[in-house]
């Protein structure tokens, strides 16, 4: 677990961090340390965008939960050519059901719940094909989330941990393209900035 994430970790989010964190770590490689990394650029935004940390934090802690069922056996029953991309729709929707069950369980407000079921349901709707991201992200919140998920790709400890699915070309080909996709300026030049020290290293 990284160095005083729980320190940092207001009370009310650490109920929700315990029932989830084991799941994550039978996800798929760097899941729990990605979900600690979201959910501390979450705490330390000190930017003007508006968005609900009530949200977002139990998105960020929950969104990649879904990886947790899908088994490497799996693979088989949701590839054929477009493998990654069908991976990516059955944990979006994996993660929905299981983050509905522990803030439930939390007895985590249902307005609340709502929002962040359908964000974890969405969040990685973009890389689907035929999808309109500006009709799919069509609130704050949304946006906000998309970025800062989208942003803690452009790290060296992140492209490790994807190693097993792609080589460094082909993950640093991806991140030049979706370079393009941030909503908020702030995000696209921290994501560009990162990205040239990516290809320096």
């Amino acid at each position: 677990m990284k160095k005083n994430f729980l320190k940092q970790l207001p009370g009310r989010y650490r109920p929700i961090w315990q029932k989830c964190q084991s799941l994550l770590k039978q996800g798929r490689r760097g899941d729990l340390e990605h979900a600690q990394e979201t959910v501390q650029s979450i705490l330390n935004y000190r930017g003007s965008l508006k968005f609900s940390q009530d949200i977002l934090v139990p998105v960020a802690m929950m969104h990649d939960i879904g990886h947790y069922v899908i088994l490497p056996e799996h693979f088989k029953f949701i590839t054929g050519p477009e493998k990654i991309v069908n991976g990516k729709l059955v944990h979006m929707l994996a993660g929905a059901k299981i983050a509905k069950d522990i803030l439930t369980s939390l007895k985590y407000p249902r307005s609340r719940i709502a929002e962040v079921v359908e964000i974890i349901s969405i969040h990685d709707a973009d890389q689907l094909q035929g999808i309109d991201a500006k009709k799919i992200y069509n609130t704050a919140n949304k946006k906000f989330f998309h970025d800062i998920d989208s942003l803690d790709r452009y790290t060296e400890m992140r492209l490790k941990s994807y190693q097993a699915m792609y080589s460094r070309t082909a993950f640093l080909e991806m991140l030049t393209k979706m370079g393009h996709d941030f909503f908020y300026a702030e995000f696209r030049k921290l994501a560009q900035s990162r990205l040239k020290a990516l290809l320096k290293s």
